[in-house]
């Protein structure tokens, strides 16, 4: 009986072994699916409380908060700051109300949601602000130096 003994303990061993493999492949599979049953169920959380998550993995059902959406004060602040630039080179006084104006609602649109038409609409204001800044001072400049040049060739009457 011995050999008989010495067999039966061999298959017992190695039905250890294999039950260890099949026990850490069922534990390892058990760890993937709560994981990914986390996800899920922390993506059910946010799209009912209407929130929206950010996932690594591009084009995933995963959400991105105001990215897919530009916010509305984003949009304004964008075309305020092209404006802006635009009436600096035509209206300086304009182009300067429009710089702040801009800056301001940029600003505002900036702290609701970090989104890039914000950030280009800021920085619209802001050259157009500088423009417009430049080109009256050197407006205010040449109509010094005219006043100047009439007061000094002696037309007074």
């Amino acid at each position: 009986m011995s050999d008989f003994e010495d067999k039966l303990k061999e298959t017992l061993e190695s039905a250890k072994e294999g039950l260890g493999d099949v026990a850490d492949m069922a534990k390892d599979s058990f760890e993937e699916v709560v994981t990914e049953g986390k996800e899920v169920v922390e993506e059910a959380k946010a799209t009912i409380s209407g929130k929206k998550l950010e996932t690594d993995v591009e084009g995933a059902a995963g959400y991105r908060a105001d990215e897919s959406t530009n916010s509305t004060l984003a949009i304004i602040a964008l075309v305020v700051g092209i404006l802006s630039i635009v009436f600096a080179f035509i209206y300086v006084w304009i182009g300067l109300v429009l710089g702040i104006a801009g800056i301001i609602i940029s600003a505002k649109a900036r702290k609701q949601s970090q989104t890039k038409m914000a950030t280009a609409g800021f920085v619209c204001s802001i050259i157009g602000l500088a423009l417009s800044a430049v080109f009256l001072v050197c407006a205010l400049a040449c109509a010094a130096t005219l006043f100047a040049a009439g007061g000094l060739s002696g037309l007074k009457g």
